[in-house]
């Protein structure tokens, strides 16, 4: 079958030597990509008429100055009529009912000048719904919003802080959501957005009001929305250098402190209503309680952008140089002050004291580089927005602080195969390998999800040891996540086991850390919400691998994690093992404690006893 329909195909479309096209799909043609196929085009492509390339694989169009994606017109007799109303090159999304999980058609082009890009691409959208405002990209070069309305069956976009809005974010000095006019495009900015364009907006990371549609359901007719328009052109890279969010200078910008218009930002809302940050725990609040004087790094150093490209992006390994060799196949990333990457937000509302979501999905990085937590998050779907923390403001130096988006492009669903000790097995490509394991200095993960009675997700936390992590509160324990859920968190604990209840009421933890060797077989506490809650399902990993079905033990020390849900009853956990959740206050090990006591058991005070033998007259 798979046969039949090439023949097909390549009756109605043709291969040229032509250095600007190199595959041609005429009128009628059908050029069909399934799920997984890889397609290389060593030069330009172009359609005419309702030709069709249909997309619903993986795509590489390589090409030089002189190529071109073109969607011409049927009439066009000398290429340059050209056809931009769409439905020629499709990247489809291939399970609409599963949305969230499916595989999707994916369009990798480089080399290619903007100008060349003329081409119109239909990219299938369809999405878990944010809530009142959908943290997206927009990787479409000159995209009018009033089209995009269109495409989302939104009406049309006003230019008011409301839920009918389109926005994006401020990387600069001062965090703001600007709003644009609902008559302008994605080339376009704010009046009041004062910072140089430094990646032609491609990376933007948008709000786009949801009051008139909703991204989950599209229209009945429909089985997902189609958003068209150019992609962006990767000829001039697009870089990032991550510095100065927060700060004027070596100041912290005053979020907002005190009454009235006192440090408010431009559309009259202090900064701090734009700033979440669950990363930051050791200098808790937006300020110190004294005007202008601000501290500390909560809510500064982070950086919020959308995948300019339709191609993922692997954000796994963008803290350190995987290849010892220069040149030798690295991602090209290699930010040093990493702490952590937040996306998929949920529950997001917008109202007259800013823009807030209710949860995330977190990925924080080790020492070493090592992703935990949520790192099948670190591929970043096309049209999905990403946020990066830093721990510092650091002066850049080379490119240290430098996000280079380019090379992290990746047709793969899962992360690549690295080695953290910088001996990469496999160079960083588009069509690179999956992640591997590592057997040295290993950071070990347990997830562990609360489902509902229909064995549905309602909250999930993570507990992350390894040899350099920390126990307790402190400001190097950077793998830790505040919480935004009270259904399912743990809490920060003593460095001799349990719960520090001097933090308890300040936060509680999404993403807890402790040290394997100072901690072993001490308690964590984990508190969940029976009302929600029914049972528990553990997932286990190890550098970032998930372990087998049913392996409970890790390669590195030969240990395990372990509940203890009943006092004195400690369980030893495994991959995927699913339990009823009879406790809500719950204790977790990593190593099995020594000695675990049962309510009911005392430890007896050591004591002297003696005895009278009456018939020796003796005293024992």
């Amino acid at each position: 079958m798979k046969r039949n329909l090439l023949t097909i195909g390549l009756l109605a479309f043709s291969f040229s030597a032509n250095s600007q096209v190199i595959c041609h799909v005429d009128p009628t043609g059908l050029f069909y990509v399934g799920e997984n196929a890889l397609v290389y085009n060593g030069g330009g492509v172009q359609t005419k008429g309702n030709g069709v390339y249909d997309i619903h694989g993986n795509v590489m169009i390589v090409g030089g100055t002189s190529d071109v994606l073109k969607t011409l017109d049927a009439t066009d007799t000398d290429g340059t009529k050209l056809k931009t109303s769409g439905g020629n090159f499709i990247l489809r999304l291939n399970d609409y009912a599963n949305y969230s999980t499916s595989t999707y058609g994916q369009l990798y082009i480089t080399g290619l000048t903007q100008g060349n890009l003329s081409g119109i691409v239909d990219k299938e959208y369809r999405a878990t719904k944010n809530g009142s405002m959908q943290q997206m990209a927009l990787p479409f070069y000159k995209l009018q919003l009033p089209d995009l309305a269109t495409y989302l069956g939104a009406g049309s976009f006003s230019n008011d802080r409301t839920t009918k809005a389109v926005g994006y974010w401020d990387n600069g000095s001062k965090p703001l959501m600007h709003n644009l006019p609902g008559y302008t495009s994605t080339l376009d900015k704010a009046s009041a957005d004062t910072q140089t364009t430094q990646y032609n907006n491609a990376a933007r990371y948008y709000a786009v009001g949801t009051a008139n549609w909703n991204p989950s359901t599209p229209p009945a007719a429909a089985d997902a929305y189609t958003v068209k328009g150019m992609p962006f052109s990767d000829a001039t890279p697009i870089n990032f250098v991550l510095n100065g969010a927060g700060w004027n200078g070596a100041t912290p910008v005053p979020y907002g402190v005190g009454t009235g218009t006192v440090n408010n930002g431009v559309y009259n809302e202090f900064y701090k209503t734009y700033v979440q940050d669950g990363f930051d725990l050791s200098t808790q609040g937006y300020f110190n309680a004294t005007i202008g004087a601000e501290t500390g790094t909560f809510g500064r150093n982070i950086y919020q952008f959308g995948n300019p490209f339709f191609t993922n992006l692997d954000l796994s390994t963008i803290g350190y140089d995987e290849r010892s060799t220069a040149g030798s196949g690295s991602d090209g990333n290699a930010i040093s002050a990493i702490q952590g990457v937040r996306y998929e937000s949920v529950g997001v509302t917008t109202n007259n004291t800013g823009t807030h979501a209710t949860s995330h999905k977190f990925i924080t990085f080790a020492a070493n580089g090592t992703p935990v937590a949520d790192y099948s998050g670190a591929i970043v779907k096309p049209m999905q927005a990403f946020v990066i923390k830093l721990k510092n403001n650091a002066t850049p130096s080379g490119l240290n602080r430098t996000l280079a988006f380019n090379t992290m492009r990746r047709f793969a669903y899962v992360t690549r195969a690295v080695d953290i000790t910088g001996q990469a097995t496999n160079p960083y490509s588009v069509t690179g390998l999956r992640n591997a394991n590592s057997n040295t200095g290993t950071i070990k993960q347990l997830r562990v999800i609360g489902l509902d009675s229909n064995g549905v997700e309602v909250m999930r936390t993570y507990y992350v040891v390894g040899p350099d992590q920390y126990t307790g509160h402190s400001t190097e324990a950077k793998l830790q996540v505040s919480a935004s859920s009270d259904y399912l968190s743990t809490r920060e604990e003593l460095p001799t086991g349990g719960e520090d209840t001097q933090y308890s009421n300040k936060y509680w933890l999404y993403i807890n850390e402790a040290n394997q060797n100072d901690f072993f077989g001490k308690k964590i506490r984990m508190v969940a919400d029976l009302s929600k809650i029914t049972s528990y399902k553990f997932e286990i990993a190890e550098n970032a691998k998930e372990f087998a079905n049913g392996q409970s033990t890790f390669i590195d020390g030969n240990e395990s994690f372990y509940i203890e849900q009943t006092i004195g009853n400690v369980v030893p956990l495994s991959h995927n093992m699913l339990i009823s959740a009879t406790s809500g206050d719950v204790g977790l090990y990593y190593g099995k404690p020594a000695v675990v006591l049962g309510s009911n058991d005392v430890i007896k005070k050591e004591q002297l006893f003696v005895a009278f033998e009456k018939l020796s007259l003796i005293h024992i």
